[in-house]
């Protein structure tokens, strides 16, 4: 077995999107993943400590899990059922389930998630990799909604979830993606 590693920063200037490169190629038929690593960014302690105003920094609002895109894997390998979307109030809105292809990951309640010793999630690939590989990040909204992984500089939102310029009115953090690194083993085919 070879390990192969993808790992992706993410920036302001990147967005969600990470284009990663490898040197020569990689003959892989089929690829298994055996772990990913997520670590984001959360505000500052001297900005959770300056809140003031008598508010107390609640915490980081994390997502419980991204969705990874990768132009390497097939999109017919890969088939999430979501529930329907709902409106503004909560009321669900009929066949608006989002349709994603990426790989699901679970996140931990803490800005760093390093999940290892995963089996039995393998890709049939089929082909040499060459060169470039682009990694795209994705997280649901409160309605249910897949967008872009927020990346880039985190602040501080009010408790319903709004951004906001008055650090003494907000009492969480929004988390934004700083890296992902996605492991996978593959069987060694032959040298080119």
């Amino acid at each position: 077995m070879v390990l192969f590693a993808v790992t992706a920063r993410f920036s302001e200037e990147s967005g969600n999107k990470c284009r990663v490169k490898i040197t020569g190629g990689i003959n892989i038929q089929k690829l298994k993943m055996v772990g990913y690593a997520v670590a984001l960014d959360g505000v500052d302690r001297s900005v959770q400590v300056a809140i003031g105003g008598g508010a107390v920094f609640q915490g980081h609002i994390i997502p419980n899990q991204i969705v990874c895109n990768l132009d390497v894997v097939g999109t017919s390998q890969i088939h999430i059922a979501t529930p329907e979307k709902t409106d503004a109030n909560g009321k669900k809105i009929s066949n608006s389930n989002p349709y994603s292809t990426g790989i699901p990951l679970a996140l931990s309640d803490s800005l760093n998630t390093i999940q290892m010793g995963m089996g039995g999630i393998e890709f049939d690939i089929g082909k040499t990799i060459h060169n470039e590989i682009v990694v795209e990040v994705l997280k649901y909204d409160s309605t249910g909604d897949l967008i872009p992984m927020l990346t880039g500089d985190p602040v501080l939102v009010n408790s319903a979830g709004v951004v906001s310029g008055n650090a003494a009115a907000d009492i969480y953090g929004r988390t934004t993606l700083q890296n992902l690194i996605l492991y996978f083993n593959y069987d060694f085919n032959s040298y080119f």
